[in-house]
């Protein structure tokens, strides 16, 4: 159970401020010493009220003769949160008329106070998620350490974990709202950094399909890794999708369901972890080639290398399928029929999106 939120000046005249516009009579929160440290009344602030410091040991305090500057006639309540009294309200005026209005007015503020520490604790909790999976992503964090903090934060994560990253729906960087992301059913993280939503969900090996809505009802393209068992793992898994979020206009376009799997974009990965260079080096290796010249690539790079398949998926005959791949091989000195300069081609291709950044949900050719 977290500790009451300890009453503050600001957030005592916070209070007082949302309560006071309804009420004639003036009102005055006490620290459990007695001191005024908020009032409507900003000229008796700091003055040691003695009949609420009494009132602050748990029972009433009645002023019928006002004494002291700061003690006026009027009704003092122990103010709680949790069982704790964490200061005095105190409500200036006849005790008969202003006791009913102190007691609604403590239950009121008793009220506040928690929908403040709740705030208060949900702002913490957020901003350690951010923390703890922007350390991940950027590296920051051991496996040890990552196991380490999962099994101390709130919630608690077990294994297996699994990341997600919903990337942002255009090149500007804003997150989708989080209304359209699906709610993971089992225990989780989450934080948005880096123009993008990420998702850590733990205790099962369930898939982002099973996570309420579809992936494909959520505007933005999805990267994850599978299961990961152990720290090590993850830390490996959240650096990966980090350098593919970095340079998401890298990404091919993904398929229906908007998912894009980790282990399918090691050709991405390579790419996006080349110095800028070597990136610009491979993606002139292709400037020369046209669209459909990429097609053919793509197509050709899908069927294993087989020309016939290559044919049927594009529609052409078998002799013009030869001949673009003879015209690739013309224009780049790479021929994708050779295994090791067919995966130069295809790390150019991908090196290529990034000389016109897109957003992942392009429909343009991927290359």
């Amino acid at each position: 159970m977290p500790l009451p939120l300890p009453l503050s000046r600001d957030l005592a005249q916070r209070l007082i401020d949302q309560v006071a516009p309804t009420l004639e009579f003036n009102i005055n929160v006490m620290d459990p010493d007695g001191r005024i440290i908020a009032s409507t009344d900003p000229g008796r602030i700091g003055g040691v009220h003695a009949v609420a410091r009494a009132a602050a040991s748990g029972e009433p305090g009645i002023v019928h003769d006002g004494g002291s500057p700061a003690e006026r006639v009027g009704v003092n309540l122990p103010l709680r949160l949790e069982g704790e009294i964490v200061g005095v309200l105190g409500v200036t005026g006849p005790p008969e008329r202003v006791a009913p209005v102190a007691q609604v007015l403590v239950l009121t503020m008793a009220l506040l106070l928690e929908r403040e520490r709740e705030m208060d604790d949900s702002a913490r909790r957020d901003a350690a998620d951010r923390e703890l999976l922007s350390r991940m992503v950027s590296g920051g964090l051991t496996g040890q350490k990552i196991e380490t903090a999962l099994a101390a934060g709130v919630p608690e994560l077990p294994p297996p974990w699994r990341l997600h990253a919903f990337l942002a729906p255009d090149e500007a960087g804003t997150p989708t709202p989080d209304g359209g992301a699906p709610q993971p059913r089992e225990p989780h993280r989450r934080a948005r950094f880096g123009g993008a939503l990420w998702i850590l969900t733990g205790g099962r090996t369930a898939g982002v399909d099973d996570h309420g809505p579809a992936a494909a009802s959520f505007p933005s393209t999805t990267i994850e890794d599978g299961p990961c068992a152990n720290g090590d793992e993850l830390a490996g898994s959240a650096q990966a999708l980090g350098a593919l979020a970095a340079a998401r206009w890298l990404l091919p376009t993904p398929p229906a369901s908007g998912v894009l799997r980790l282990d399918d974009l090691a050709p991405e990965l390579s790419v996006a972890c080349l110095p800028p260079a070597t990136t610009a080096a491979l993606a002139s290796r292709v400037r020369p080639l046209r669209p459909e010249h990429h097609r053919t690539l793509e197509a050709f790079a899908a069927s294993g290398a087989s020309i016939s398949a290559t044919a049927r998926e594009l529609f052409l005959h078998r002799n013009t399928a030869i001949q673009r791949l003879d015209r690739i091989t013309q224009l780049t000195g790479l021929d994708p029929r050779i295994p090791p300069q067919a995966q130069t081609l295809r790390l150019a291709t991908i090196a290529s999106r990034a000389a016109t950044p897109r957003s992942p949900r392009s429909s343009t050719d991927d290359g």
